[in-house]
């Protein structure tokens, strides 16, 4: 090794601040939504019911209000988490007239809770508090996707990419849970890689009650630990998920009904919904679901098909290199993706949404590359060892294993570090 006063060993340059790095890309995020509002609200008259896009399908004018927009047809979702944010404690008994599936809707409670205690109960503020949780959802997922991008080495303007990603944006736009469990599945994974495994645990927890599919990041961050026999960290991320499943048994007391059971059909055979809405696309079939035929864009969104079946299948086959615990976060999100059914797929919004999660956990993926050349922290090492299939449950192992097969990207940091 060189003295440190060795030629060519220049002074180092102090690491720039967490401020100095974030505040210009989280300034774009708000301004950028500072003006989304703008756009979004002026087209409904700056009456923040419009988003919400309330139909009159179901006889629910209990919760209308002389300024509630209303519109003929059926709506769209966010009408649901309005409802619910008017009786979030399930006092109402007959829920069943103003919502589709009660059992169901009521398994998302978090976002329309968090709506409602904004609000301090006030119906009339409901719609602006439903705006505001949103936004503020998006301004933490944003910071918590900065800091995952940190202890990454990652760019810090891939933060724009997920600020303004398509689940994001709807969720903003539509006033639905999505921004309120993307921020919360980012805030978990940044406790995580932080050793914070307790909090992340109830963070992730939280997330599972905005937005259900996202059991599968803390199922996956314990299933992976318990495959090392650390059965402490496992705990942390699995006991959480006692809130949600008691909220779904208290759900089963008072509907008699459990949110699976009236679950929609979502799933069908392996890429039966990317299938049908290409088919649809390109005109191989009509619509069987009542929707409209694409004719703006069609290119552009055969391509995302194409790619988003190229990340299923990416997702499928990655931990045959390599099965760290990022990996097979993007494995299990895959695996759900793959059954998905021409209900998930009716449109750009249904399965833009859905496969939110696995786009995050494919740039998570290729962040952890084990051949990229960014300095990963030492703390890193216990998500990054390989865990052979057919080894899981028989050891622990205390470092990051560097193969042939799948080196470990901290080890190999580390040995550039000796040479």
């Amino acid at each position: 090794m060189l003295p440190p006063d060795a030629p060519g060993d220049g002074p180092r340059a102090e690491p720039r601040s967490w401020l100095a790095d974030a505040w210009l890309p989280l300034t774009i995020v708000v301004l950028g939504y500072a003006l989304i509002v703008f756009v979004t609200l002026r087209a409904f008259d700056f009456n923040p019911s419009g988003p919400i896009r309330i139909g009159d399908l179901l006889p629910a004018e209990r919760f209308w209000t002389a300024e509630t927009r209303v519109d003929e047809g059926v709506g769209y979702d966010g009408r649901w988490f309005f409802y619910i944010a008017h009786d979030p404690l399930l006092r109402a008994p007959d829920p069943e007239s103003f919502l589709d599936l009660p059992a169901y809707r009521y398994a998302r409670i978090l976002y329309p809770v968090l709506a409602w205690a904004l609000a301090l109960g006030q119906p009339a503020a409901l719609p602006w508090s439903l705006l505001a949780v949103n936004l503020l959802a998006v301004v933490g997922g944003a910071v918590a996707c900065f800091d995952l991008l940190r202890q990454f080495g990652g760019s810090r303007w891939l933060t724009l990419g997920y600020a303004f990603s398509p689940p994001i944006l709807i969720g903003v736009t539509a006033m639905l849970a999505e921004p309120t469990s993307f921020a919360l599945v980012a805030a978990g994974l940044a406790l995580a890689l932080r050793g914070r495994h307790r909090t992340a645990g109830v963070v992730l927890a939280l997330a599972v009650l905005a937005r259900e599919p996202s059991l599968l990041v803390p199922l996956g961050l314990g299933l992976y630990a318990l495959a090392r026999w650390d059965w402490k960290r496992g705990v942390a991320y699995l006991l959480p998920l006692a809130l949600p499943i008691g909220w779904h048994v208290w759900i089963w007391v008072k509907l008699g009904a459990l949110p699976s059971a009236q679950s929609p059909s979502n799933f069908g055979v392996p890429f039966g919904g990317a299938y049908y809405r290409l088919g649809l696309l390109v005109g191989w079939h009509g619509p069987m679901l009542g929707e409209p035929v694409p004719t703006k864009n069609v290119a552009a969104e055969a391509t995302i098909i194409v790619v988003s079946a190229a990340i299923v299948v990416i997702g499928l086959t990655k931990v045959v290199e390599r099965r760290d615990v990022f990996a097979w976060l993007l494995w299990l999100q895959a695996a759900l993706a793959l059954g998905t059914g021409p209900l998930v797929w009716a449109d750009l919004y249904s399965y833009g949404r859905v496969l939110g999660l696995l786009y995050f956990a494919y740039g998570l993926m290729l962040l952890t590359n084990p051949r990229r050349g960014t300095g990963v922290p030492t703390r890193l090492h216990d998500w990054t060892t390989f865990v052979p299939g057919r080894t899981i449950l028989q050891y622990p192992l205390a470092v990051p294993v560097t193969s042939f097969v799948a080196p470990a990207f901290s080890t190999m940091k580390r040995t550039e570090r000796q040479s």
